[in-house]
């Protein structure tokens, strides 16, 4: 299971307030964890084997730039908005 601290950055995350903080790490572990991811029906390691490179970014189209570098698939999910910035989890996997 991966750990928050193992995930990168896009931008500096110590700039953001404590709960905007708490609030990605909540979305990261509930991504990852849940039963049935988006409604599916399936599992997030289901749908994504071998999950990694996990990123967070504050911008869409560097996100799509960043994610574009690899040569492998990829898939996002992008957050509510915190304090008038969304937010994006980008990952690279398997199949």
């Amino acid at each position: 299971m991966i750990k928050f601290k193992d995930v990168e950055f896009a931008f500096e995350l110590r700039k953001l307030a404590f709960c905007d903080q708490d609030y990605l790490k909540a979305m990261l572990y509930e991504t990852i964890s849940d039963r049935s991811y988006k409604q599916s029906g399936k599992s997030f390691q289901t749908l994504y084997p071998e999950a990694g490179n996990f990123t967070i970014f504050n911008n869409y189209h560097t996100m799509l730039n960043y994610m574009a570098e690899y040569s492998g698939n990829y898939d996002y999910l992008g957050s509510h908005l915190l304090h008038g910035r969304k937010y994006f989890l980008a990952w690279t996997y398997e199949g």
